[in-house]
């Protein structure tokens, strides 16, 4: 438990160090808005804090970005956190590569790729598709995630992401698959500040429904740091239990 609360500390600290001198970063008042947190370079409609996004839709070649999610559940004092490191490999094509923690111990393997179908600025929406493996380092039991994106501008202020897909568990043993349905709803505040509201959701092939509900804010700190905030509601890993989790998620681009 102990461990568990230094990580925290320590991931917490690193996060408010771009807010403490939000002063100095900050550019003056041509502010221009970052891509840290977007779906797509175009429309500019935000991403997602937890089912995030592999760079933006219509990324470009060389396009770099480091972030970390962190989960932290207050009634057992655990922290679920993983660092990541995105990159443009190509126009429209992005790869990623995670390593998830459970408090100071690393337990997977994940790497991701991306891939833009689409971005109509008429319509006012981006698609795309995203994939990814994911290998746990003690069992070796491998899982993988495919999912359709769709990304739309509502008005100046509104828009929506979604994703619709479905995750196969141990296909290296008996494969189970569920199906994958997340929204998030957005509003852009400000340049800098952007209110959210993500459902992801899971059913399996036995109709049993599971659900994370996170409201969540994202703060531009400047033109390279993006922080994000969130109070989560979930039955992902305890389909009878209802879990309260605080998150967030800091974002740095190159």
């Amino acid at each position: 438990m102990k461990c568990a609360h230094t990580v925290f500390v320590l991931w917490l600290t690193i996060a408010v160090i771009p807010l403490s001198f939000a002063s100095e970063i900050m550019p003056a008042p041509g502010f221009s808005e970052p891509d840290a947190a977007h779906s797509d370079r175009v429309l500019k409609i935000p991403e997602p804090m937890v089912y995030d996004l592999v760079r933006p839709l219509g990324v470009r070649q060389g396009d770099m970005e480091i972030n970390a999610l962190g989960d932290y559940n207050p009634y057992t004092g655990d922290i679920n956190w993983a660092p990541e490191l995105e990159y443009g490999l190509a126009d429209d094509l992005a790869l990623e590569v995670e390593l998830p923690f459970e408090n100071a111990s690393h337990e997977r393997y994940k790497v991701a790729i991306q891939h833009t179908l689409a971005v109509d600025v008429a319509q006012g929406m981006a698609d795309g598709w995203q994939a990814f493996v994911d290998i746990n380092k003690h069992t070796k039991a491998m899982s993988a995630d495919a999912t359709y994106i769709h990304a739309q501008k509502w008005a100046d202020q509104w828009s929506s992401l979604s994703m619709l897909g479905l995750r196969v568990h141990n296909i290296n043993r008996s494969a189970q698959v569920d199906y994958l349905l997340n929204n998030t709803v957005f509003y852009d505040v400000s340049p800098r500040l952007t209110l959210g509201l993500e459902l992801n959701q899971e059913v399996s092939a036995g109709g049993t429904w599971r659900y994370r509900l996170t409201p969540q804010m994202h703060y531009d700190v400047s033109q390279y740091y993006t922080v994000q905030m969130g109070a989560a509601w979930s039955t992902l890993d305890h389909p009878d239990k209802t879990q309260r989790l605080w998150s967030m998620r800091l974002i740095r681009v190159f």
